[in-house]
């Protein structure tokens, strides 16, 4: 996992939409392009489905946000999370963050102000993660019109428990990771309806679940699920974890306790 930190390049305030899932995709594909410029089109195969093996966090301000008009405002630094179970992608990314200092997100331009990989080892078969960004499991059902309807599964249900499941388990397949793919498991942990967010995604709304989940199995695989994501969408921006007990520098890496708001539509 790497942490940026970035600041405004002007010094004035952070203003960024709410909805910055593409743009921040668009980053790390730039990142990744000087290196690994296939990646974004060849993914990683796996059967007859092509992987992208990477996910990222949401933004996470050092210090409160305000919403307006669909954008959210703060001052001071702000920090962004990526990951990837292939060294290659991590390495990508570090180099190209070794020759930059400006960064852009949409329309913005920030200031590279330090980054930082961050080495979370599973050694037990057991960990609580948090969500660093929601997890999301759903189901598309073609309708007797012709058009397509998706449902997104609640962590609670046993459709939810098995998509996460199986998605990890063709990731490992697609790295030939050799775990029992037969022993994982993933369980919500005080999760409620509060802990249900709304997405865009290219104006499509994505539902996902932030909060905090056991996860129950082969170390291998929950090693990958720390570095890959869990659920579905990952290289779009979803499904992040990490170990709730790790600290990066004597701080815990739980930004979003402090940053409540109402709005359902939130960073």
């Amino acid at each position: 996992m790497i942490e940026l930190v970035l600041g405004s390049l002007d010094g004035k305030d952070v203003n960024l939409p709410v909805h910055y899932n593409r743009p921040l995709q668009g980053l790390f594909y730039s990142l990744m392009s000087e290196s690994m410029p296939y990646y974004h089109d060849k993914g990683t195969k796996s059967d007859d489905k092509k992987l992208k093996l990477f996910t990222y966090s949401r933004i996470y301000p050092h210090n409160s946000f305000k919403v307006y008009n669909k954008r959210m405002q703060f001052e001071g630094t702000f920090s962004i999370f990526f990951a990837s179970p292939m060294d290659e992608l991590v390495e990508a990314v570090l180099k190209s963050l070794d020759d930059q200092k400006i960064l852009r997100i949409e329309k913005n331009y920030f200031t590279l102000l330090k980054y930082e990989k961050i080495i979370s080892e599973v050694k037990s078969e057991e960990l609580l993660v948090k969500t660093l960004s929601p997890i999301t499991a759903y189901s598309t059902i073609l309708l007797p019109n012709g058009s397509r309807y998706t449902h997104y599964f609640s962590p609670y249900s046993s459709d939810f428990k098995k998509l996460v499941e199986d998605n990890l388990k063709r990731k490992a397949k697609a790295l030939k990771i050799e775990a029992n793919s037969s022993n994982f498991s993933i369980e919500p942990y005080g999760i409620t309806e509060k802990n249900e967010k709304l997405l865009f995604y290219k104006d499509i709304i994505i539902k996902g679940w932030t909060g905090y989940f056991i996860l129950r199995g082969d170390a291998s695989l929950i090693q990958l699920a720390l570095n890959s994501g869990l659920g579905a969408k990952n290289a779009q921006g979803f499904g992040m974890v990490f170990p709730v007990k790790h600290k990066v520098k004597n701080r815990e890496l739980e930004y979003t306790d402090n940053q409540k708001h109402k709005n359902e539509f939130i960073p």
